[in-house]
């Protein structure tokens, strides 16, 4: 079985959608439907229901899934550790991280961790959240870093992957000051037009679970972006009150570009965190990752 056709499988359980996953293999659809089933020949199962509408995993593509992944990412482990033991691995970090943390604190962050020269080749992808999980489910990255929710789903499953808090954040309403300085709008008017985020970020995630647990505000959408950033600016343009995460707009409030839409108590705390596989990685990056714990545990330490 080519690890190919695992990896193929794999994109259609993430898109659900056979010409989105094949538009991300680089194939055409005819092709990829065709390892689709050259796949499903091999496991002698159907892994997938196709109808004119909709793509659906049957009940052995569900189980199968989480199987493939884990052998896909196997087989990057044990060529990473086969090369460092021929000793031609190279000192290298593959990082993703959404866009929202790559601006700001990513940078700040790093070097509170290591000097530079230790962290050799540094590669970071900043991308949207589901394409970062594209990269460290297909094991392209070493580490991922995002924003998580208290009340959120968990954003990678555990048995596969470890995670460590490395910051906390707020959520908060922000819009642009009119020309007293005051909010255009303010959270609980009927008509304050809210800058929302598109499914592919993970924003919209947290946000969607923290207002089914504490109530939504009554605003009228106005716009969608899947970028935090994009949604700061359309913000500041004074198009309606996005949700942005204080790290990255800290310096427009300061500046007064930006201003509170609300109360502290419409403000959605997050934590910042960063996930490995729970296999074993390159001594480089396992070297990391403990200096990644060890600050952890000394910012955790009370003053």
């Amino acid at each position: 079985m080519e690890l190919a056709l695992l990896e193929d499988f794999l994109e259609l359980a993430r898109e659900l959608n056979f010409s989105r996953a094949a538009a991300n293999r680089n194939m055409t659809q005819p092709a990829f439907s065709r390892r689709i089933r050259t796949l499903e020949d091999a496991v002698q199962t159907p892994l997938v229901t196709r109808t004119t509408r909709q793509v659906a995993l049957t009940p052995a593509g569900i189980a199968f899934q989480p199987r493939a992944a884990t052998m896909v990412r196997l087989l990057a482990d044990a060529r990473a550790e086969i090369l460092e033991i021929a000793g031609r691995a190279e000192r290298s970090l593959n990082l993703a991280a959404t866009h929202a943390l790559s601006y700001t604190f990513i940078p700040r962050w790093l070097m509170g961790i290591a000097d530079p020269a230790e962290f050799g080749a540094l590669n970071m992808v900043s991308d949207t959240q589901r394409q970062c999980l594209h990269l460290i489910q297909r094991a392209e990255a070493n580490f991922f870093i995002c924003h998580r929710g208290q009340s959120s789903l968990p954003v990678l499953p555990e048995r596969q992957f470890r995670s460590q808090v490395i910051g906390r954040d707020l959520l908060a309403p922000l819009c642009a000051p009119d020309q007293k300085g005051q909010p255009r709008w303010r959270i609980g008017d009927a008509a304050a037009p809210v800058i929302a985020y598109g499914p592919a970020s993970g924003l919209h995630a947290i946000i969607e679970a923290h207002w089914s647990t504490h109530g939504r505000p009554d605003m009228a959408p106005a716009m969608s972006s899947v970028l935090a950033a994009t949604n700061m600016e359309m913000a500041k343009a004074g198009q309606g009150i996005a949700f942005l995460p204080l790290s990255l707009a800290e310096a427009d409030l300061q500046a007064g570009r930006l201003i509170r839409a609300g109360a502290p108590v419409d403000d959605i705390p997050v934590e910042i965190a960063i996930y490995r596989p729970r296999s074993r990685l390159s001594p480089h990056c396992e070297a990391f990752w403990r200096k990644i714990t060890q600050r952890a545990d000394i910012d955790a330490k009370p003053a």
